[in-house]
């Protein structure tokens, strides 16, 4: 039986993610990749011609799969559209049950540890992470807008910036997680976010 293509393919780009997120992606060799997966230089090409042809695709498989988990909140939260105040609360709730379910601190997120080494990858890669931030501020913004267009915010607010803070606290959070061993501190910046919305409106 012939051996499936794409889930060695798969199992590069999910061991080489991990790595990048511990190494940075210039501490991160094709030997220690080979270690990790377990496979042969041949294999390895067989599959990426180049490290950098590498880069491009790790980040079109973790975007692929942040997108999933952008458009699978979106959906899972569809049932409160006629309610934007509940729906933007239960779109954050939805992360904080992702988050809670973590025994150990997350990885990480592979737009951050791009921007970290910009050196490393050409324009293109660049402009994806730029676009997924991009369009996590705009579903954000749309969903502020939508309570904002029923309810008045008890403060003046920049939505921009307000949609922003999701990606900020994350982020943040992972980096804290991480240095401190305690998968809550991403769970609990989110209840704080949330919280603080909920206070807004």
């Amino acid at each position: 039986m012939p051996k499936d293509g794409n889930k060695t393919r798969t199992k590069i780009l999910d061991e080489t993610t991990q790595l990048v997120l511990t190494n940075g992606f210039a501490g991160t060799t094709i030997d220690h990749i080979l270690a990790k997966t377990e496979l042969t230089k041949g294999a390895f090409f067989y599959h990426f011609k180049s490290k950098s042809e590498l880069a491009m695709e790790l980040m079109r498989h973790f975007a692929m799969h942040d997108m999933g988990e952008l458009k699978g909140a979106l959906e899972g939260t569809i049932e409160y559209e006629n309610d934007p105040a509940k729906r933007l609360s239960m779109f954050i709730q939805w992360f904080i049950d992702i988050f809670d379910g973590l025994d150990s601190p997350y990885a990480g997120c592979l737009y951050a540890s791009y921007t970290y080494e910009p050196e490393q990858f050409g324009q293109e890669v660049m402009d994806m992470v730029v676009e997924a931030v991009y369009l996590w501020r705009k579903t954000l913004v749309a969903l502020i807008n939508e309570v904002s267009r029923i309810k008045k915010p008890s403060i003046e607010i920049d939505v921009d910036s307000l949609a922003d803070m999701f990606t900020v606290i994350l982020e943040g959070a992972f980096i804290v997680s991480k240095v401190l061993k305690d998968p809550k501190i991403t769970v609990n910046q989110l209840i704080h976010y949330k919280n603080y919305l909920e206070l807004i409106y």
